[in-house]
Order: C-alpha cells, then sequence, then structure tokens
C-alpha cells in the first residue's frame, strides 16, 4: 500500500509491470514541455497528442500518435530495470554514475532532439536563423541534470499524496484530469496543490 501511495517518479519508487507505462508517459511530456519552456520550440501539438494518447477511452481503439513513441522509448529502457528504483545507480557509457530516472530523461530527451528538434532547426528560414541562436542538440553528458529539482522537492518534505499530485501537475494534466486520475475531487486536489506551493514559498524564502 505504501509503494501504491508514492508519486509516480519518486525516488524510491520502484519500477514494474503495473506502473511501467505511467512512468514512462510521465517522463515523455515532462521532456516534452521542458524542451517547449527552454527553447521556445513548438511542440505544442506533440505534447497535446501525447495528452490524448494517455486519456483516450478503453473503448478507443484508433491508432496512437506519433506522440506516444516518445513515451514508448522511455518505457522500453525502464523495461531493462524492472525491479529496480528509479534512484538506483545507472552508469553510462562514459562511466559517468546517475540515478536510473536521470538516465531515462536522457533517452527521451535524446529521442525528442533528434526526430523533432532537429528536423525544426533544419528547416528554419534564414531569417529566423540571424535573429536567433539554434540551440545545440546535447549530448548524453550534456542534457538536463534533474537533480537540483529533486532536491527542491526533498527539501518541501512533501506528503506522499502531495508528491503524486505535484508529478501529475507538472506533466501537464488538468484539474479535471487529476481528479480521475487520483479518484479525488477538484477541491482536494486544489488544497494539495495550495500547501505544495506554501512549502515552495517556505524553502525559497519568499513566504
Amino acid at each position: 500500500m505504501k509503494e501504491f501511495q508514492k508519486g509516480i517518479l519518486d525516488n524510491e519508487r520502484v519500477i514494474s509491470a503495473e506502473n511501467v507505462q505511467r512512468m514512462g508517459e510521465v517522463i515523455a511530456l515532462c521532456c516534452i514541455k521542458t524542451v517547449i519552456a527552454r527553447s521556445g520550440k513548438d511542440l505544442h501539438k506533440l505534447y497535446a497528442d501525447l495528452l490524448h494518447d494517455m486519456n483516450r477511452e478503453k473503448a478507443d481503439h484508433s491508432p496512437f500518435s506519433n506522440a506516444y513513441d516518445l513515451a514508448q522509448e522511455a518505457m522500453l529502457f525502464l523495461c531493462q530495470h524492472m525491479g529496480k528504483r528509479l534512484d538506483d545507480v545507472y552508469v553510462t557509457k562514459t562511466g559517468r554514475k546517475i540515478t536510473i530516472k536521470q538516465a531515462c530523461f536522457s533517452v527521451a530527451d535524446r529521442y525528442l532532439a533528434k526526430n523533432y528538434v532537429a528536423p525544426m532547426l533544419n528547416t528554419t528560414s534564414l531569417n529566423e536563423q540571424i535573429a536567433t541562436e539554434p540551440d545545440p542538440i546535447l549530448d548524453d553528458e550534456q542534457k538536463n541534470d534533474y537533480t537540483a529539482f529533486d532536491g527542491l522537492i526533498s527539501k518541501m518534505k512533501l506528503t506522499a499524496v502531495e508528491h503524486e499530485t505535484l508529478s501529475i501537475l507538472m506533466a501537464g494534466f488538468t484539474m479535471l484530469q487529476i481528479g480521475k486520475i487520483l479518484n479525488v475531487n477538484r477541491t482536494t486536489i486544489w488544497r494539495r496543490q495550495n500547501s505544495i506551493r506554501k512549502k515552495y514559498l517556505q524553502i525559497t524564502n519568499r513566504f
């Protein structure tokens, strides 16, 4: 029961057949959202398509969008580490030690960069190239470092349900969607969100 209550991307979460799909989906959403925020690339349709795939009705047998390939890429990586925790050590090809979660984000980042960001850079108009410097495609050792974020979350001392709510909020779900996923009403989600915000303000000395 304790394991079920943990946030979907909580560092101590054990990768299993029951949660690997949701983990891959949330990691994919976070990667798309990060690229949009960091580079301003127009990946909003990709993001919306993935959200639609994740929330489709069971009776909907239409094909998944291309966006779901990103989630599957993350899932495939996680499947290689079944039974391990997200914060277990993963050694990169260059010998660097990171967590399995960080490595999975890197895998998803690389897939996103290769299949979506790079083609967009190659089709940028001359005027846009002059006005803005293209974002470099980073290699595995230069990817986003999620350790700072994990450290911030740790300092906030969130409860298990707050961890769960924050993970899904950061993936871009609406209050209604979060309510359906967690089987709680919107007032409960709002109350948790308000508590998370207060804890964040306290540790950043903005309260």
